[in-house]
């Protein structure tokens, strides 16, 4: 092997290995604190990465059927986990957004109530 693919090797090793860390770390909190969309990104760096190696290691020799196959569902996976971390993301800002809007409306509301009392007395 080559001095660039064996740094390139440690680089993966090093990378796989701290997303494993951050993952883990992240599955151990209580469940009602666990950030949903930390753990989906953490399981995505870990699928890209691991679509990369593999993706090296054919380069060193053709790959099985069994090989591609594989490679396949993990890609498969990590569309389909980009695409619910997408949707999560749209329904959080949508959330915000109305959080927003009823705030604003309450501060409306309220201070309409406060001069009605206001013109009465």
């Amino acid at each position: 092997m080559s001095e660039f693919g064996s740094r390139s090797g440690n680089r993966i090793m090093e990378s796989l290995g701290y997303a494993l860390y951050l993952h883990c770390q992240e599955l151990r909190r209580p469940k009602r604190c666990r950030r949903l969309m930390r753990v989906a990104s953490t399981k995505l760096q870990l699928t890209n990465e691991l679509i990369w190696q593999q993706r090296c290691q054919w380069q060193l020799a053709a790959p099985s059927y069994q090989e591609r196959s594989a490679l396949n569902r993990e890609r498969q996976y990590r569309d389909i986990l980009e695409q619910n971390m997408q949707r999560q993301q749209l329904k959080q800002q949508q959330q915000k957004q109305q959080r927003l809007q009823h705030a604003t409306r309450s501060k409306l509301e309220a201070g309409s109530s406060n001069s009605i009392q206001f013109k009465i007395d």
